[in-house]
């Protein structure tokens, strides 16, 4: 068993480990252990190099199988075929939980836990982690626009709490115990958790808002002076579904002509399929440049610093605002409402958010 007084960070994506680094210095904490999710799009070279000499008491890396159980025979026929297809289902859950639950046996009792995300619905074994290991404090790290979501989940927490729930008959209900305590993950919303965030969000009531100032990146720009070059950072709103392709693709011709006569780069979401990024370059011409890490490592710590950085509604846009100050201008462009497919007050939220915080070297640009 390890120190019953550390701290735990779990993390799956680069910014939540840069803002695992910041949390860390922000709260001069000693004995960290940092628990890392791979399997989702970055490798663990990756997440190595960005760790860098960064000092951790220990460096664990782990993957939960996500494989899509098809199962369908004519010999068994559609019933029989379904339970078979739930039981597997269940076994790889089973063994998803169980490896995790082993992490969580390691480490005891902890001082503090931080998490990477909370989203309801999508990061439950992110939830589970901070349910089933003990813990005095719960620090909710930035991961993109997400924290905005989840501030409005945890004001309906009380609602969703005060809804009485119908019995289960005495057979399912000892069935359905025997899955939470096997099976499922342990999902349900901690009392309060405190948000370490770039964000000046209104928190709810028993939840607590540390803004997050980026003092660590801050402290590590680089003394390069701005290029003449202007990044545009791509997001997977096509991929998402947040906009249809032609839109993305007319609104990205737009912001091309906006630029006419820039040295203008697309930088790539990680997520972004090839063909979207074929097609921002064979279609519109765009000249492509991609980076390992997230550009707000990229631009303070390697020094790949624009003189313009844009894109629609990235989160980078708000770090990149309070890391550099006036040093570089930030442009977000505003996507219509009726241009959306859905996500309508959540993107209008996060423009209005950044119209309440425009200043010199920040904007929203309507095209």
């Amino acid at each position: 068993m390890r120190n019953p007084y550390g701290n735990v960070f779990l993390i799956e994506s680069p910014l939540q480990l840069l803002n695992a680094m910041e949390a860390k210095k922000y709260f001069a904490l000693v004995n960290n252990h940092l628990v890392v999710r791979l399997g989702v799009g970055f490798s663990q070279e990756l997440f190595k190099r960005l760790i860098g000499a960064d000092d951790w008491d220990s460096l664990c890396f782990f993957t939960l199988d996500n494989k899509t159980m098809d199962f369908e025979s004519r010999l068994l026929g559609k019933s029989i075929s379904n339970k078979i297809r739930g039981f597997r289902c269940d076994c790889q859950q089973y063994l998803n939980r169980k490896k995790l639950d082993n992490i969580v046996t390691s480490f005891g009792r902890v001082k503090n836990i931080f998490l990477g995300n909370y989203l309801a619905g999508w990061k439950q074994y992110m939830r589970h982690f901070a349910n089933t290991l003990p813990h005095e404090t719960l620090y909710i790290l930035d991961d993109g626009t997400d924290v905005i979501k989840i501030n409005d989940e945890r004001k309906n927490y009380l609602l969703r709490k005060a809804c009485p729930k119908e019995s289960d008959s005495s057979f399912w209900g000892l069935r359905q115990m025997w899955r939470q305590s096997c099976i499922r993950w342990d999902d349900k919303d901690a009392n309060n958790i405190n948000f370490f965030t770039a964000y000046g969000i209104e928190v709810g009531k028993g939840d607590c808002l540390i803004r997050n100032e980026y003092t660590y990146l801050r402290e590590m720009v680089t003394r390069a002076m701005p290029s003449d070059e202007v990044f545009f950072l791509g997001q997977c709103l096509v991929e998402d579904g947040y906009i249809k392709e032609e839109l993305y693709l007319e609104y990205l011709k737009k912001i091309k002509a906006y630029f006419a006569g820039e040295n203008l780069f697309y930088i790539p979401h990680p997520r972004e399929s090839i063909e979207m990024i074929d097609k921002i370059k064979g279609y519109l011409g765009f000249e492509i440049k991609c980076f390992n890490g997230p550009i707000e490592y990229e631009i303070t710590v390697k020094g790949n610093m624009p003189k313009i950085l844009a894109s629609f509604f990235c989160s980078a846009l708000q770090n990149c605002n309070i890391i550099l100050g006036h040093n570089v201008r930030i442009k977000a462009f505003y996507l219509a409402p009726e241009h959306l497919v859905r996500f309508h007050e959540f993107v209008q939220s996060i423009y209005t958010y950044f119209e309440n915080n425009t200043c010199e070297s920040f904007e929203v640009v309507t095209l």
